[in-house]
């Protein structure tokens, strides 16, 4: 009979031998489906032996491993009773090296099954074997043979016909088994090939995720007063952004307030990825409604905030953003700002010299956007000179894992700034990226980076 033709109707009786009651009702349960009558099932081999005494069944069913008497003792004392020699013994066992094979032979076993098994297959075997069961019957007399496996000697009594329906048992096992792993083979094909169709539609996903999220940024600089050349402009910006995923929690914006005042915000959302991004894109669509306040960095903050926070406390997952908030005006020479949480600027005065950080003695900056909806935010002032450069930033610019365990911290990223304080920003700016990629342990920053810089390079009239 092959494995793959229609499994036909049982009948019979049938014992079952299981320590495990799992076990036991899955295969009552098969063996009924298919017509087969279950008797009272046995534990072990010792309740087996109790219920032969009383009633001789068609066929018995036995696990191995049990506790007692296991299923190759079970299966001598059957064959070794003049009474039961006949009675075919199926073993079940989820062993299965070749000593198995030959135990079975040893003690007269008609056949065995791997667990896990198909239920088919299992039906199969239990055809097969009571179609022979004739046959066995009318084959008379034994001989007794010996062989040596894996240093041990096993003595087989059973007749030809008997070996060879193990053996051939044991062969539609391994072709059973084969088809099995065919099958496996051919599922796990098919799944991969929608994992990579399902992966290469999440990439091109997060291409345009990142390709829109990069369009949030500023491409084109303003200039001071409107009307001047990028070269004469009295404001001059340049930016440096790297995300450590295909999508980045930070982000900057660039506003043009006046012919005289722009405005630049800064921000760092928790975390990465998707989630960070979708929060920066809440972000750059909130500062737009907030024009009307952008003129006032503490009630432009407070706003804002108020806003995310009735965004964000829809969410399951707390979320929460740093943030400076940063107005310069080129015809006072004024500097302005708000700060939620985030690291304070540098202030680099060229004709002097001086790098510092941009906060006043004693500041504490505000919570961090998102966290308390009644938070206020307070304006700050400072004066700056022609020549000045605002450098803004992110955490990712110096919270950075170097050989060793060596962390990149402020002190250091203050002294490299101080270092290059002479170069022009675009240069500066480089230079210093450089320097860090050359101390991470990675070669590149572990964290979103965001680095923003505003040259007043003159005061308008």
């Amino acid at each position: 009979m092959n494995p793959t033709d229609p499994v036909p109707a049982g009948h019979g009786d049938i014992l079952i031998v299981e320590d495990s009651l799992t076990q036991t009702l899955k295969l009552r349960h098969v063996l009924e489906q298919h017509g087969y009558r279950v008797l009272p099932p046995a534990r072990d081999g010792r309740e087996a032996l109790t219920a032969l005494a009383l009633r001789r069944p068609t066929l018995v069913i036995t696990d191995i491993n049990m506790p007692g008497m296991d299923g190759y003792e079970l299966c001598r004392r059957i064959k070794d009773d003049p009474a039961l020699t006949d009675l075919p013994v199926i073993l079940l066992t989820s062993l299965g090296d070749p000593k198995d094979i030959l135990r079975g032979l040893e003690c007269g076993a008609d056949n065995f099954i791997v667990k896990p098994y198909d239920d088919e297959f299992l039906l199969t075997r239990i055809q097969y074997v009571l179609a022979n069961l004739e046959l066995r019957r009318q084959s008379g007399g034994r001989q007794v043979s010996e062989i040596f496996f894996a240093g041990r000697k096993y003595q087989l009594t059973s007749d030809r016909i008997h070996s060879l329906d193990l053996l051939l048992s044991t062969y539609e096992m391994a072709v059973q088994k084969n088809i099995e792993l065919t099958r496996a083979k051919e599922q796990l094909e098919e799944q991969a090939a929608q994992l990579r169709e399902k992966n290469a539609q999440m990439e091109a996903d997060l291409e345009m995720a990142r390709e829109l999220q990069t369009a949030f940024l500023p491409r084109h600089y303003p200039v001071f007063p409107p009307t001047a050349s990028p070269e004469r402009s009295a404001l001059h910006f340049c930016h440096r952004y790297s995300t450590s995923t295909e999508l980045g929690g930070d982000f900057f914006d660039i506003l043009a307030l006046s012919d005289t005042v722009a405005a630049v915000l800064i921000c760092d959302v928790m975390g990465h990825g998707v989630r960070a991004a979708l929060v920066t894109a809440i972000v750059r669509g909130l500062v737009e409604e907030q024009r009307d306040e952008a003129t006032n960095p503490g009630h432009f903050m407070t706003a804002l905030n108020a806003n995310l926070c009735a965004i964000l406390r829809q969410t399951t997952t707390p979320l929460f953003s740093t943030a400076l908030y940063l107005v310069v005006d080129a015809a006072r020479g004024t500097l302005r700002w708000a700060n939620a949480g985030h690291p304070a600027p540098f202030h680099i005065r060229r004709s002097a010299g001086v790098v510092e950080r941009l906060q006043l003695p004693g500041e504490k900056p505000g919570p961090a956007l998102g966290l308390l909806d009644t938070a206020t935010y307070t304006t700050r002032e400072s004066t700056a000179a022609p020549g000045d450069l605002l450098m803004l930033f992110t955490d990712g610019l110096y919270e950075i894992d170097g050989l060793d365990g060596a962390l990149f911290e402020m002190s250091q990223l203050t002294e490299a700034i101080t270092g290059h304080r002479a170069l022009p920003t675009p240069q500066l700016f480089d230079t210093l990226v450089a320097e860090l990629h050359a101390f991470a342990a990675t070669g590149k920053f572990g964290d979103d980076m965001c680095l923003v810089g505003v040259d007043l390079t003159r005061l308008l009239a």
